[in-house]
């Protein structure tokens, strides 16, 4: 059975949440990573981030959440940072996390599949590094935000438009869910 490692990139995930499943949807991010992992063997699912700053009003409920992935069973938080530029925030850091990750586990042999949760087109020579090194590497986000060269170099490209997303929304208000709210 194929060993599955999954990389998400918590911003892009996010923004396509909203954007295709309005802000009010709650994610279970359990069950969304066992859709990813699709009957395989789960090495782990890493999940990439910034924290916001502390004057955003989602600030603390981002927070939470972070928190609650940190006990998710199989799940690595891995956060950047956001600096100031002009009036807004920049993301820093997650992107070569994810990179490194990817490639420091294709290395020491920890995965079999590498399933690749983000539309940025940068990742496609990673995708293609750890192909040379025998992996296989899939890629998926919503089809708004999707890198076509990304998807090209994939060996398996699939929308998360297509999941069961009623079968993935948190069915309680235990379930901590995702987007988090303000």
């Amino acid at each position: 059975m194929d060993r599955v490692a999954i990389f998400i990139d918590g911003s892009n995930l996010y923004k396509g949440l909203v954007s295709a499943l309005g802000t009010d949807y709650r994610l279970d991010f359990v069950q969304f990573v066992d859709a990813l992992t699709h009957e395989r063997s789960l090495l782990r699912a890493y999940y990439y981030n910034a924290p916001l700053p502390s004057e955003d009003p989602a600030a603390k409920a981002h927070q939470s959440f972070l928190n609650y992935l940190k006990r998710v069973p199989y799940v690595t938080v891995r956060l950047g940072r956001l600096e100031r530029r002009g009036e807004g925030f920049i993301e820093k850091g997650v992107d070569i996390q994810i990179a490194i990750d990817m490639l420091k586990l294709a290395y020491a042999d920890a995965y079999d599949v590498a399933v690749l949760v983000s539309g940025d087109g940068d990742f496609a020579e990673v995708l293609k590094v750890i192909q040379d090194m025998g992996k296989h590497a899939e890629n998926t986000t919503f089809q708004m935000l999707s890198s076509y060269r990304l998807a090209q170099q994939a060996d398996r490209y699939f929308p998360l438009d297509e999941l069961p997303w009623d079968r993935l929304r948190a069915k309680s208000l235990e379930q901590e869910v995702y987007p988090y709210q303000d």
